[in-house]
């Protein structure tokens, strides 16, 4: 086609998202050749822009198969079409990557093994068979190896592996799905397995892949360097093996994530759905909480009696041929000890995971980004994140507006932090809980490489309103012009404003465990009303006391004694409280009810968490807590399945403030729990009690407001036997709900909240 023709037409098309190293130029390549179209395609900072020109009939044609066939791994966010101007194009090129103002966004996340590679691995002709570093532009490492930009081979920890000439003609071959694949490798040119045991020493084996599925049903705990980190392999099935991994790591009773060959093992281990299964096989592949099955293959050590497991299929080539191998699922958890980051490089992990690990399954790519597994609920028919981590980061979330550049520093659990650039938000990796100095290194280390890759000149930064965290002192080290504080469960409603662009009235509702209060008080159960982008606190659960802090984080009955206590009175309590808590001594609870009655060690709030663990303590289902959330995933997991009642309460007004009273509430599962009421039907009129309450208070506030849409955030809501019964309740009373999708609900999401926020402030809104 040379010059301009009669009945030429021209569109151009930017879109935005995840479309760089996923195979989106050659995808427009290939469609333009099929319709016959000339023009040209090309990479720009944070964008995929291209130009087609040809028949009218053929650029309709275009557009309705290039929205239908867009490669599986990118995630698309915004698409814009124009008209555009016959340029008189000959054919169709790809054009090399524009390079000014290079982002973060140029980077994908890590995806999951593409069907065509692992037809290629399970092949015997193919010269990639059995290599378990396969991969192509649809598939592979991309964040967790990138060590500057732009993102280049040379720039990558693959640049230890030239290509060899097979490699290189694939990777310059704009019609191969390996054409720019930074990951390209073969078992002549790329990375290589090697084996070492439980001393280090090196085991000599033509099959390192056989010999760590061999020790794994054997009953040994085997270290596999995966694609963020290591991980520790355990037999799911074998229970001696499954705890001798808890006793090493020191894990006592949080549930470990199992790997499944395929789809068939998960459902014989979990209930899950057509909806599920395309969780499990999406292109981040993460850990997935699924209802455990009553026969379930799982080792009863795997989930430590609660009714949900963590399933996820291997996403590696690595980890499918060990699956495969093995024919059983496998525990596949983070190589670590217990809330220390996990290990990345071979020479640490043979350090720090020294008598955990019996042999150590290595390899030479480096791991340059730690990143941990993403993990998942299914909601309706979509995901709501727990953890967002490998598979997920650094794909941005798209921001209503475009906005100077900004941080939020995150909390003190859970933490992720988030920098604001124009109208995408990135969100780091999960980075864990800052209280050990080594998970606080790994803060600032990705701190530094998200600020130095976004090439962000910080206008401000937003950290927590609590004086003691990590994240309060280092933003005066955060780089920003200004600082800004902000209250903890007012981070959560302004997160889930920037996910979902919300800017009208509503009622927010912010249900977790504890955050610092405006008042000094430990907020925790809040009720907020919305008006643009103004949150203002509108109620709360009736303040009671909290008695020693972490303390009653680790044992639930001190909070239980609290509200007996407040209910009952003190000596009604002492009595309830060794009739329902037999194995606390007397004297302790003697000691903490004159701890209470002279306020020794104690402060008043009003958290939804702390309530959750008192029930589950009323219930005797977690007294005493090995690990954060423990009690409420107790309450929750034994609650029954059929309705059973509500307790009563009541909504009343106190200095302009909406406040739900607990007292009744408790008072009725105090009273069921001393007559022997099971635990699941106590558990299940809680829920529906606590349901009730949120709604009934949400439906007041959206009157007196004028408002019609309930915003629903905090850790309680990662809770979906409470979530599902507040959605339902929401829309019978003709109220929207605005949920989580793209971050958590719990304290992994209050950082994009923060940056939400300083954005607006410095653009005046």
């Amino acid at each position: 086609m040379t010059g301009r023709s009669v009945g030429v037409a021209a569109i151009g098309i930017t879109v935005r998202g995840v479309v760089q190293g996923v195979g989106f130029r050659p995808f427009v390549h290939r469609l333009a050749k099929r319709c016959g179209l000339a023009g040209w395609v090309e990479n720009t900072p944070g964008s995929v822009v291209l130009h087609v020109e040809g028949d009218a009939a053929a650029l309709s044609r275009f557009r309705v198969l290039f929205r239908s066939e867009i490669p599986p791994a990118a995630r698309v966010t915004r698409l814009m079409v124009r008209k555009a101007r016959p340029t008189g194009a000959s054919g169709f090129t790809i054009r090399a990557s524009r390079r000014d103002g290079i982002a973060l966004s140029t980077i994908p996340p890590d995806i999951a093994s593409c069907p065509q590679c692992l037809r290629e691995l399970a092949d015997p002709a193919d010269r990639r068979h059995g290599y378990p570093f396969t991969n192509c532009t649809n598939c592979g490492p991309r964040f967790t190896i990138v060590a500057s930009l732009p993102y280049d081979r040379e720039r990558t920890s693959m640049a230890a592996f030239p290509m060899c000439a097979a490699c290189r003609t694939e990777y310059e071959d704009p019609l191969d799905r390996r054409f720019h694949a930074e990951p390209n490798a073969c078992p002549a040119c790329g990375p290589r397995l090697s084996m070492r045991g439980a001393d280090g020493a090196p085991v000599e084996t033509d099959d390192p892949v056989g010999t760590a599925a061999r020790a794994l049903l054997a009953g040994s705990i085997v270290a596999v360097r995966g694609l963020g980190g290591f991980q520790l392999a355990a037999d799911a099935t074998n229970d001696a093996a499954v705890r001798t991994l808890r006793e090493r790591k020191r894990r006592e009773e949080k549930p470990f994530a199992v790997m499944f060959p395929n789809i068939v093992s998960v459902r014989a281990a979990v209930r899950i759905k057509a909806a599920d299964e395309a969780i499990l096989r999406s292109p981040q592949a993460p850990v997935l909480l699924a209802p455990g099955r009553a026969r379930s293959p799982l080792a009863p050590s795997v989930s430590m009696g609660l009714p949900t497991a963590g399933v996820f299929l291997p996403y590696t080539p690595l980890h499918r041929m060990l699956l495969d191998r093995a024919g059983r699922p496998l525990v596949m958890t983070s190589g670590n000890v217990t809330d220390e980051p996990i290990a990345i490089g071979n020479d640490e992990a043979l350090s720090r995971l020294r008598g955990i690990a019996d042999l150590f399954l290595l390899h030479d790519r480096e791991v340059v980004q730690r990143s941990d597994d993403p993990v998942v609920r299914r909601v309706g028919r979509g995901v709501y994140p727990i953890r967002r981590a490998r598979g997920f980061v650094p794909a941005p979330v798209t921001l209503p507006r475009s906005f100077p550049d900004v941080a939020g520093l995150g909390g003190e659990l859970k933490n992720t932090f988030c920098f604001v650039k124009g109208d995408a938000a990135y969100l780091s990796q999960h980075i864990g809980d800052l209280e050990q100095a080594p998970v606080r290194d790994f803060y600032e280390e990705a701190y530094r490489f998200f600020h130095r890759f976004l090439d962000a000149r910080l206008r401000a930064a937003c950290n927590d309103l609590h004086p003691a965290y990590f994240t309060t002192a280092f933003a005066e080290r955060a780089g920003a012009d200004r600082l800004f504080a902000l209250q903890h469960h007012k981070a959560h409603i302004y997160s889930v404003l920037a996910e979902t662009g919300f800017a009208g009235k509503a009622v927010g509702v912010a249900f977790d465990g504890t955050g610092y209060g405006e008042d000094g008080a430990i907020w925790g159960g809040e009720f907020f009303t919305v008006d643009g982008m103004e949150v203002r606190r509108a109620g709360h659960l009736s303040y009671f006391p909290l008695p020693g802090g972490d303390a009653a984080i680790r044992e639930p009955w001190r909070t239980a004694l609290s509200l007996l206590r407040e209910t009952l009175g003190p000596a009604k309590a002492e009595e309830a409280a060794r009739e329902l808590f037999p194995g606390v001594p007397p004297a302790s609870i003697r000691l903490l009810l004159e701890a209470l009655e002279k306020k020794i060690n104690v402060v008043a709030t009003s958290s939804a968490g702390r309530l959750f663990d008192a029930v589950s303590a009323f219930c005797g289902l977690c007294v005493r807590s090995s690990f954060e959330g423990q009690a409420p995933m107790r309450l929750e997991g034994a609650a029954a399945s059929k309705a059973a009642g509500t307790y009563p309460f009541t909504l009343a007004s106190a200095g302009g403030q909406l406040t739900v009273d607990w007292k009744e509430l408790v008072e009725g599962v105090v009273a069921d729990a001393r007559r022997r009421v099971p635990a699941g039907v106590l558990s299940r009129r809680f829920h529906d009690t606590l349901a009730s309450a949120i709604l009934a208070a949400s439906s007041r506030l959206a009157e007196s407001a004028g408002a019609r849409h309930v915003v629903l955030s905090g850790g309680v809501f990662q809770n979906v036997t409470l979530l599902s019964r507040v959605l339902s309740g929401l829309r019978k009373r003709k109220l929207t709900p605005l949920i989580h999708r793209l971050v958590p609900a719990n304290d992994g999401g209050i950082s994009l909240g923060q940056a939400y926020y300083a954005a607006m402030r410095v653009a005046g809104g």
